[in-house]
């Protein structure tokens, strides 16, 4: 569950000093009987297995073609 990469941040990692990742991956919930992608965003070392949740901002919806 690394997710995809947003970017690279300027913190370093508090346990190897490796560059700190901000990645997301998206999770599938209802909302109102109507499905909704969420992305949950975390920070993540890309050398060791340090991960940190943060507080997510928006929901995007899913929209039928």
């Amino acid at each position: 569950m690394i997710g995809r990469l947003k970017r690279s941040l300027k913190e370093r990692c508090p346990e190897c000093n490796g560059i700190l990742q901000l990645r997301e991956y998206p999770v599938n919930t209802l909302i109102d009987g109507e499905e909704v992608i969420k992305y949950r965003e975390h920070i993540v070392c890309s050398k060791c297995e340090y991960v940190e949740e943060i507080e997510q901002k928006r929901i995007r919806r899913q929209e039928e073609a």
